[in-house]
């Protein structure tokens, strides 16, 4: 009896964690609907903040037996080679992302075109100088060039 509630709980959570197939990136990945996406430039590196929702059943499941597939799910949808998560929970995670821009020497750097797995409803990029914001963006078709903080 134990056997079986415990196998139909496992296929329950393998049918939750399967990947969505769409031909269209949506903003949903799985069992994850992303909001929000704002990257904060700070010379070549970013701090990346994912603002998402789980679906209602399967936070439990993640409360119960961790994070490591919503984590793998992040980072796979946002799609940084080489980012890391520092922080992640139900609502939010944050990525740092090294060397995520070209550094072209005397504080001048660019951040090269970049495409998400998923749509993002709403995308900011911050740079020492202003601020840009997106709407409903799977792709960056053109990078652009900004300068370090002064120290």
């Amino acid at each position: 009896m134990k056997t079986g509630i415990l196998v139909a709980a496992l296929l329950i959570l393998a049918l939750f964690c399967m990947p969505v197939a769409a031909s269209e990136p949506g903003n949903r990945y799985s069992y994850i609907t992303f909001e929000t996406v704002d990257i904060a430039l700070d010379g070549p590196d970013a701090v990346v903040t994912v603002n998402y929702s789980i679906d209602t059943g399967v936070q439990v499941l993640v409360m119960l037996l961790g994070n490591h597939d919503l984590r793998t799910k992040v980072l796979r949808s946002i799609n940084f080679e080489g980012a890391k998560i520092q922080y992640a929970d139900l609502e939010r995670a944050v990525l740092t992302v090294d060397g995520a821009s070209f550094d072209y020497g005397d504080g001048s750097f660019w951040f090269p075109r970049h495409s998400f797995m998923v749509t993002v409803p709403k995308l900011t990029i911050q740079t020492p100088q202003s601020a840009r914001q997106f709407f409903m963006i799977n792709e960056m078709e053109e990078g652009f060039g900004y300068f370090a903080a002064r120290p």
